[in-house]
């Protein structure tokens, strides 16, 4: 990076791009970069890109990690510049514990101010939408930071139903894996996972196949705590947990669980976060009702005005990746539309227009749902990529696996349809699967 941030390590890879460990030599501090991949971009979605993300910098918490500068290289990279987290994150902590049981104070003093942040970014009208507790930042102090809201949003033009969904999403609400709208009620149903997971050590919904996640998720049953845990705690989880978003409570409501007063009110003068509490004061005048807002994926109501300018820099060359195949270009590119008629095609952006599934029969207006039509492009995409015999065996495989390991199924599915392919459809067949069944339990219920 050029002579202001001066790179240290690669703090981590996904799919967002790269995260640095840097320091800034001019304030003499460690930051973290991350930079996010726009090549998929056209111009107009790497503007909005750009704005969504100088939006960020106006989250001015205490319980937040700060958003220092936000720009674009001359390789076209967006760039996040954000405070470090000196003591890792809950997620690690938790890996530490082995098995050992956090105690509830500790977990209360992490939750509340978790609350403290989530309200701050709820009550402008921000959704978080990835909540989890590698997400959930520590100081060595003890002070927690929540970091990363709003970065999935800001990758929502790369992002698609496809991308959402692969990989092992254990903090997805029922609502998101039946692709709808996702609103504050999502954030509170993945911060009620996060909870779940610092009192048991554990995902609430776990399994090694996409397909049987997404049913344990849509069935809301879990393991129940420990008893050494209160019952006011427990409460809490299940009411967080509760399939029906409108069962829900908003954040606020959370924080007004006369439970949390005494701890709330510890962490406020032991971080010197300087918060006016006195609204959930128990013996306090009930406040005004709370009034949930409605906000859609595409974004609730913010300001739209930011800054015009940013900084670009130059950077040496990151270390040489792989050459992509032809067919992981085609997966990465892939998006599920809902285009004109059975199978229609899965490479085009995605559209809203009805497409018949076999798994979702027309309604009385002939349309047909939503998720049918993503399992009728996923899989004609599939069909695409391998012959017919191995597509059916393939297929099957996944669909009967039950609860065989995921690394042990990729390897039957590549004995099918070929080792090389294998790292790229294998999730794919999986999602179909998925998709497959809910699809079935919306036209069922």
């Amino acid at each position: 990076m050029d002579e202001k941030y001066q790179r240290i390590k690669v703090l981590g890879k996904g799919s967002f791009g790269k995260a640095y460990l840097v320091k800034n030599t001019v304030e003499n501090e460690f930051c973290v970069v991350k930079q996010m991949e726009t090549s998929m971009m056209d111009k107009k979605e790497r503007e909005e890109a750009v704005k969504e993300a100088m939006l960020l910098k106006r989250m001015d918490h205490k319980n937040i990690v700060r958003f220092q500068e936000v720009f674009m290289t001359k390789k076209g990279r967006l760039c996040i510049v954000m405070d470090y987290a000196d003591g890792g994150d809950v997620h690690m902590v938790l890996k530490k514990q082995d098995g050992q049981l956090l105690s509830e104070n500790r977990i209360v003093e992490w939750f509340v101010q978790t609350c403290f942040a989530l309200r701050h970014v709820h009550d402008r009208k921000v959704l978080h939408r990835d909540l989890k507790t590698q997400n959930i930042f520590l100081m060595e102090s003890g002070q927690i930071k929540l970091g990363d809201f709003g970065i999935a949003r800001v990758l929502d033009a790369t992002k698609d139903y496809a991308k959402t969904m692969v990989g092992t999403p254990y903090y997805l609400s029922p609502e998101i894996i039946e692709d709808k709208p996702y609103n504050f009620k999502s954030d509170i149903w993945s911060l009620g996972v996060v909870l779940y997971e610092m009192t048991t050590l554990k995902h609430p919904f776990d399994a090694d196949s996409l397909v049987i996640l997404a049913s344990k998720i849509l069935k809301d049953e879990y393991p129940p705590l420990d008893g050494s845990f209160s019952a006011e705690l427990q409460a809490m989880i299940k009411s967080m947990l509760s399939k029906d978003a409108r069962l829900r409570p908003l954040i606020k409501e959370i924080m007004a669980q006369g439970f949390l007063y005494a701890p709330m009110i510890e962490s406020n003068e032991k971080y010197k976060l300087d918060l006016d509490l006195s609204e959930f004061e128990p013996m306090a005048p009930v406040a005004e009702a709370f009034v949930e807002r409605e906000a859609s994926m595409d974004g609730p109501g913010r300001e739209s005005d930011y800054e015009e300018d940013f900084e670009d820099y130059s950077e040496p060359e990151d270390e040489p990746e792989a050459p992509k195949t032809e067919l992981a270009k085609s997966v990465a590119n892939l998006r599920l539309t809902l285009g004109v008629g059975a199978g229609a095609a899965a490479m085009e952006p995605i559209a809203e227009a009805p497409a018949a599934s076999a798994f979702a029969p027309p309604t009385a207006s002939g349309s047909v749902s939503k998720i049918g039509g993503k399992a009728d492009a996923l899989r004609t995409y599939l069909k695409g990529q391998v012959s017919e015999h191995e597509f059916i065996e393939a297929y099957n495989l996944v669909r009967a696996s039950g609860e065989v390991p995921a690394e042990e199924l990729q390897v039957r599915v590549g004995e099918i349809i070929g080792a090389d392919k294998a790292p790229d459809l294998f999730t794919l067949f999986q999602l179909l699967c998925f998709l497959e069944d809910v699809s079935a339990n919306q036209q069922s219920s």
